[in-house]
């Protein structure tokens, strides 16, 4: 610990301050470890620290430690270690109006009963995500007077289309409401969308499928019995403000640029075609092409073979030399009669492999125990 005779606070290195030689880690000031050694969250002098602080949270901007205590400037602060081995939690102006009873919060961050959450006083140190899911504070829509609207993107512009997702976790539980209303200036679907932000109608005011403004949007967007929910943000960089870079840039040209799950995929303008997509693939790589344009119902084929042939590894061995149905090694995505039984794990950027007998390695690629044959490598 410093004397407080440095320039930068003791928090400001976590290998050369508050971590050194009291409490926290290599990494981080917070614990584990507590002042008394423990590190299992199970402690109350633990408990959810890490949570909170983590920079790569998916829903919440990074929670930071002066949001529950006093940071002390240098180790002499008054009220810093003053004795009782506690820390004593003054919360910030985010967390606003908080209590805490020694065992659970009760705070602005966590919600409040009146808006229908599941868990707005969460217990510290019960880490197991059950408290932290969307509706643990508040409901998926918060009760009335709130809207009644399922796709919380119509009015919150951080949010993704029809779904959970959020487009900047940074604007989450950061002390301000992000709010647009859907035909209010300034909202999406001033410009393009209707019912949500996404087309149809397209900037110039087009409504068919057979316009490239409009295509398949829609078929995207909507819930599917048979795919992971697609989002804006899987491809297009998705504006917060009106005036983001690359917005209303003057050529009234939405720019696709697909996200992780297509790496390598590719929208050429001049066709109206997507390639290169994981999500239309063949099972072999990154091959998949469609029109825009194309309408569907799409059937299993259409992005990858139902007999085997050109999709990866040994497929074509299993499917026509063994007989070998999708369902014995693809049991959790889809069944005997090649229905799709969870859309959330087809599409989702995943090799979903579980054998009806035996075990596969996704590392090595390798089978065993099948009760088929030996080790084998896919």
């Amino acid at each position: 610990m410093t004397d407080g005779s440095d320039s930068a606070p003791p928090y400001s290195e976590p290998n050369l301050g508050c971590a050194l030689s009291c409490h926290g880690s290599e990494t981080s000031n917070a614990p584990p470890r507590s002042t008394s050694g423990a590190t299992d969250t199970t402690s109350i002098s633990v408990g959810a620290h890490q949570s909170h602080l983590s920079a790569a949270s998916p829903w919440h901007r990074q929670v930071q430690c002066a949001d529950c205590h006093a940071v002390p400037d240098s180790i002499h602060t008054p009220g810093h270690m003053d004795g009782d081995g506690k820390a004593e939690l003054t919360f910030g102006a985010i967390a606003r109006n908080s209590m805490w009873n020694g065992a659970t919060c009760t705070t602005a961050c966590h919600g409040s009963p009146a808006w229908g959450g599941n868990a707005p006083t969460p217990t510290w140190t019960r880490v197991d995500r059950s408290q932290s899911t969307c509706g643990s504070c508040h409901g998926i829509p918060p009760p009335a007077p709130h809207p009644q609207e399922m796709n919380c993107a119509a009015c919150h512009p951080t949010m993704e289309e029809n779904s959970l997702t959020f487009r900047d976790p940074a604007s989450h539980i950061n002390g301000v409401i992000d709010l647009v209303t859907p035909d209010a200036t300034g909202g999406c679907t001033s410009c393009h969308g209707s019912t949500n932000s996404a087309p149809p109608k397209d900037l110039a005011d087009n409504t068919a499928r057979s316009a490239r403004g409009v295509g398949a949007h829609q078929i995207h967007l909507a819930s599917s019995p048979w795919h992971n929910q697609v989002t804006c943000s899987n491809c297009h960089r998705v504006p917060t403000t009106l005036d983001a870079s690359g917005h209303r840039d003057g050529d009234n040209v939405a720019e696709v640029t697909f996200d992780t799950l297509n790496p390598a995929g590719v929208y050429t303008t001049a066709t109206a075609t997507c390639s290169s997509q994981y999500c239309h693939g063949n099972g072999r790589g990154n091959t998949g092409t469609i029109s825009w344009l194309a309408t569907g119902p799409l059937g299993c084929g259409s992005c990858h073979s139902v007999t085997g042939a050109g999709m990866s590894g040994e497929h074509s061995k299993h499917i026509n030399g063994e007989g070998i149905r999708c369902s014995q090694c693809h049991g959790p995505v889809v069944d005997a009669n090649r229905t799709i039984i969870n859309a959330l794990l087809h599409i989702n950027g995943v090799r979903e492999v579980k054998l009806e007998a035996g075990t596969y390695n996704q590392a090595t690629r390798q089978c065993s125990n099948t009760g088929c044959h030996g080790v084998e490598t896919w």
